[in-house]
């Protein structure tokens, strides 16, 4: 159970931080890497420590998407000011 929580945190984040290279112009090389790199890791506890890792990342691409959503929403109201 807990290896299908991670596997489904995993392909949640990866998804996130696809749309963030996207944003920021990552090329697909550069994803495809990242993830054969991540899917190369074998042992417990380098597993362990990327998920360390991936939960800061998810928390930070949280932050950015937040920020973001607040940005969009205080132009809106800024235009409609206008």
């Amino acid at each position: 159970m807990a290896k299908a929580t991670q596997n489904a945190r995993t392909r949640a984040l990866q998804l996130n931080v696809e749309g963030l290279f996207k944003l920021l112009g990552g090329t697909p090389d550069d994803r495809l890497r990242f993830w054969e790199i991540l899917k190369g890791i074998t042992t417990p506890a380098e597993f362990r420590l990327v998920n360390q890792q991936l939960e800061i990342m998810q928390g930070l691409i949280d932050q950015v998407q937040a920020s973001a959503k607040t940005l969009k929403q205080t132009a809106t109201t800024i235009a409609k000011q206008g």
